[in-house]
């Protein structure tokens, strides 16, 4: 086990662990905006900034807890004087570039930033690059990509133009820490992109499911263990089902109690 101080409290880590996980794990809040637990650490945000003494680090060394693994003797502070003005820093960029963000707007609020000196842009995208990671390493379609640098970046289809490998899975609306991706629903399809999808219906009930036949498809390439008449019922159905099929072991031991007696 590793042992490393957060904000003075000695904590057990685990091997391989990053200084977010351990700081999650534990009840502590480090801001961040690209973090999810299911990707990759890639330090886009530079939200989780913390400083770091010991076990080799530099004097007032402040990195990405997101990225940062931890190691014994490491000690961790969350909440310096340093540590705030880096903060505030990158959130005033962020709020300046994205003016509208409610959610940009909550974090000011919360860490009393309350003045934005730099010109204000009309953006609606932070640059996070979760929309691309998302669909590139948990869904597979590969249908987004980076373009330019620095705050030129864009997050998008390649060209711009409506992806042909998307499958309306709508992770990356979903994933998206801003909710600056539109997706439309309709009872019958899925519009995102400038795409639009049909949307598959329960075989059971006819209800709408959130699956398209491009992600089916999608998905039977990815796995060997799904089946098409498995995915094409509706969490309502399949609840029902599983519901009888206990009903049933629970009469099926009833009875066997019963002829036991």
């Amino acid at each position: 086990m590793i042992h490393v101080r957060i904000n003075g409290k000695l904590l057990e880590a685990k091997k391989g662990e990053t200084v977010l996980q351990l700081a999650q794990r534990n009840g502590y809040h480090i801001p961040n905006l690209c973090y999810h637990p299911s990707l990759k650490a890639d330090g886009a945000c530079r939200m989780c900034l913390v400083e770091v003494k010991g076990a080799n680090a530099k004097p007032n060394s402040l990195t990405t807890a997101c990225t940062l693994t931890v190691k014994e003797g490491m000690e961790v502070l969350l909440d310096t004087p340093e540590v705030s003005k880096h903060r505030n820093t990158i959130l005033e960029m962020l709020m300046a570039l994205v003016p509208d963000s409610p959610v940009l707007t909550k974090m000011a609020e919360e860490y009393g930033l309350k003045e934005i000196r730099l010109a204000q842009g009309d953006e609606v995208c932070i640059k996070c690059g979760l929309c691309v990671r998302i669909c590139d390493e948990v869904v597979g379609a590969k249908a987004l990509a980076m373009e330019g640098r620095g705050t030129e970046t864009t997050f998008n289809p390649p060209f711009n133009e409506p992806p042909e490998r998307c499958v309306a899975c709508t992770s990356c609306a979903f994933i998206c820490p801003v909710q600056c991706i539109p997706v439309k629903k309709t009872n019958d399809s899925i519009t995102i992109w400038g795409r639009e999808f049909d949307r598959l219906k329960c075989t059971r009930c006819g209800r709408a499911l959130d699956l398209t036949e491009e992600h089916m498809a999608l998905m039977m390439t990815r796995s060997s263990h799904l089946k098409p008449e498995d995915l094409n019922v509706c969490d309502v159905c399949s609840r029902k089902e599983v519901l009888g099929t206990m009903k049933s072991l629970v009469d099926g031991q009833i009875t066997l109690e019963r002829v036991g007696k």
